[in-house]
């Protein structure tokens, strides 16, 4: 008798082990020429300029993947086969953040610096808490980097907005949005096929139209103010030059001249372009090119499409500055290749900045009115955040302040009134677009004379 819970086949009831095995060999060489026959005649069927087609795609397609990661450390696209080992352990040696992923740490490594509280705040409270985002002296901002020392870049910032996954954290990044907060977004699908695109050899020069030139402002050093009006006016103490010129530049040369900065390390004092594209409208190739900045519908990206006013991309090369200032509307700032530092400061610090009043050609700036022209040696002027002069200038060192580093990828929502002073780290692609004026910081700013 078996032992129990062994079933024992009864004589004669099936195959052996050995007749199976016998039949799958003899079954072998059949399928095999069944196969073939099946693939042969699949190839047949698909035609000769299908396969052409076919492998011109797959060429291409290898093609794209040897060009994602290029040369330039800025521009480059991390491996995806690396973020397994970037999350297990950051490049700079810090434990991984509370609520990371793989993803993010391919944003951190590309940010190349971390907060100077260790908190990248990836999990922000559903509200907004009381006094976000945290602020720091401005003077320690600058005493940590200096704005005409874009790099090297140190080890550690005041970074301070919440940082939201696009996939995760979308309805949480739409309420500070509603609450009128700066955030930053990431992890989005579209913009991460645009960086791929823009980080190609050659790409955006063909976009932009070889030999298509545009109007670029010019700088005899680094630092950028907007301004209306005409030429030079005034001496003595009415005196006022253009800050900037502008010259006619195709992509491709600035590039050319961007690239040659950074490889020499040019200094602060050197001639500096900052090159833009404007897309006023539907129909503009920037608009097939950013499909989430066209004005559909309401999103993330736009509160208000009715109130969108074209989209605005900024190139900066290493060292650029646009002088600080605040936006008469909700603004949405997109980077799509390098990084750009943000020094951030609340409306209600309007009383610090020495700001230009309306009515100058750069009403609403803080910065050196003539940018340094002799000339103006005289005139009523306003502090450099590049080199203070707290004498002159004594409010500025009770200025509150945050920064922010993006990378190619990144959002940031910037309310309206909300002050930003920019810093090109190296060359990088900006792309910014406006979606309505809303109210909630009249006040902060009318007791400077704004509104």
């Amino acid at each position: 008798m078996a032992p129990s819970g062994r079933r024992v086949p009864k004589k004669g009831s099936g195959f052996s082990v050995v007749k199976i095995t016998i039949l799958a060999l003899a079954l072998i060489p059949a399928l095999v020429v069944l196969s073939t026959f099946y693939q042969t005649n699949s190839l047949n069927e698909l035609g000769e300029r299908e396969l052409a087609e076919e492998n011109e795609r797959m060429e291409e397609e290898a093609k794209q993947i040897e060009s994602s990661v290029i040369s330039h450390p800025i521009l480059a696209i991390p491996d995806e086969e690396n973020l397994d080992s970037i999350t297990e352990e950051s490049s700079s040696g810090t434990p991984i953040p509370p609520g990371s992923s793989a993803h993010f740490e391919k944003v951190r490594r590309n940010v190349g610096s971390e907060p100077m509280d260790g908190d990248w705040l990836l999990n922000c409270p559903d509200l907004p808490p009381p006094n976000y985002p945290k602020a720091y002296p401005a003077m320690d901002v600058i005493n940590n980097w200096g704005p005409d020392r874009p790099n090297p870049v140190p080890p550690k910032h005041y970074h301070a907005l919440c940082r939201f996954d696009y996939k995760k954290d979308l309805k949480k990044a739409l309420t500070y949005r509603d609450a009128e907060v700066p955030f930053i977004l990431f992890n989005v699908p579209q913009a991460e096929e645009v960086v791929k695109k823009w980080a190609e050899p050659g790409y955006l020069e063909k976009l932009s139209g070889n030999k298509q030139s545009y109007k670029t402002e010019v700088s005899h050093n680094n630092h950028f103010m907007y301004f209306s009006g005409g030429g030079a006016k005034g001496k003595g103490k009415k005196a006022w030059r253009p800050p900037t010129g502008s010259e006619q530049m195709t992509f491709k040369d600035f590039k050319k001249a961007a690239l040659s900065c950074e490889a020499r390390n040019c200094s602060a004092d050197e001639k500096h372009y900052y090159f833009r594209i404007t897309a006023p409208k539907m129909g503009h190739f920037m608009f097939d090119e950013l499909p989430f900045y066209k004005p559909k519908r309401s999103s993330i990206f736009l509160k208000d499409p009715k109130g969108q006013r074209g989209i605005h991309c900024r190139f900066g090369m290493q060292g650029v500055i646009a002088e600080n200032h605040y936006d008469g509307s909700r603004n949405i700032i997109g980077v799509f290749g390098g990084r750009r530092r943000y020094i951030l400061a609340h409306p209600n610090q309007c009383k610090n900045m020495y700001l230009f009043p309306m009515g100058h050609p750069s009403g609403r700036h803080s910065g050196d009115a003539c940018n340094f022209d002799p000339a103006c040696k005289d005139s009523a002027n306003s502090v450099d955040w590049s080199n203070p002069d707290l004498e002159k200038y004594p409010k500025f060192k009770d200025l509150q302040v945050n920064e922010v580093l993006l990378s190619a990828g990144d959002f940031m929502y910037l309310p309206t009134h909300w002050f930003h002073y920019i810093i090109s780290v190296g060359l990088n692609y900006q792309c910014n677009t406006r979606s309505g004026r809303d109210d909630t910081y009249v006040k902060d700013v009318s007791k400077c004379g704004f509104k």
